[in-house]
């Protein structure tokens, strides 16, 4: 939208508008569009100016696209991604497992827009969630691509991202571990950097989610742990006033 105010001397009008008045504009997007800024940087859709001189007001808009993105992780622990599946059905979006993507960001993250993707690498196959098999500390920014164009017409393409993870700081603060995390039954566990000031509680799972201990570390920075008595992968879930963390372990055959 351009808006354009002449004012050659402060005697003159130009559209009836006299110079040295003040006057209001406001930016009207249209649907599924909404207001960027102003030219000159100002932010505010509906502002008052001042004529006192010539004038040019360019108006920006941006397709709503952003506001279909960003949808929040629902599960993240060392080893997996996991996208927030009910927030976007809650917004009337389904979708299949094959049609989530996962990225790793390259240099800064490509926008939903155009080429989209430029240069973030593909990682993992299409799924709801990324698992690895290695810690991602250090690794990157991850993040998923959902396609939904097949529902609701092809708002941004088809496409939303999910909030980007970061893992490539090295100020993190310190992590609990789990260490060995692949045991046999009988061999214990060594979890490491609680905070000695706090009482743990200590939660396992097993990967269908059901509850199959419950531990308590009272004021240690250090617990031995036994494993669940059964071969299989567990979560283990640590939680205090400054800590809340989720890890896995694998108990093995003999």
């Amino acid at each position: 939208m351009l808006l354009m105010f002449f004012c050659p001397t402060r005697a003159e009008e130009y559209k009836g508008i006299p110079c040295g008045t003040w006057i209001e504009i406001s930016a009207n997007p249209y649907e599924d569009y909404h207001f960027v800024r102003w030219n000159d940087g100002n932010e505010e859709a509906i502002r008052l100016i001042e004529v006192t001189e010539d004038l040019t007001f360019i108006a920006y808009f941006a397709s709503n696209c952003e506001e279909y993105a960003n949808w929040p992780v629902v599960a993240l622990y060392d080893w997996l991604l996991m996208i927030n599946v009910r927030a976007i059905n809650e917004q009337g979006y389904y979708f299949d497992p094959e049609d989530v993507t996962w990225y790793r960001v390259v240099d800064e993250p490509d926008d939903m827009h155009g080429m989209f993707p430029l240069d973030d690498q593909l990682v993992g196959e299409n799924s709801y969630y990324l698992t690895l098999d290695k810690s991602l500390k250090g690794t990157g920014n991850y993040y998923a691509v959902v396609d939904v164009s097949d529902v609701r017409g092809l708002i941004c393409d088809g496409l939303m991202r999910s909030e980007i993870v970061c893992y490539s700081g090295a100020s993190q603060a310190a992590r609990v571990a789990l260490l060995p995390n692949s045991v046999v039954v009988g061999q214990q566990m060594k979890l490491t950097g609680l905070n000695p000031e706090e009482d743990t509680h200590i939660y396992v799972y097993s990967m269908t989610g059901q509850l199959v201990q419950t531990l308590q570390a009272n004021k240690e920075s250090t617990y031995m742990l036994d494993p669940v008595p059964m071969a299989g992968c567990y979560q283990v879930k640590v939680v205090s006033e400054t800590i809340n963390q989720t890890m896995r372990y694998i108990v093995n055959d003999d």
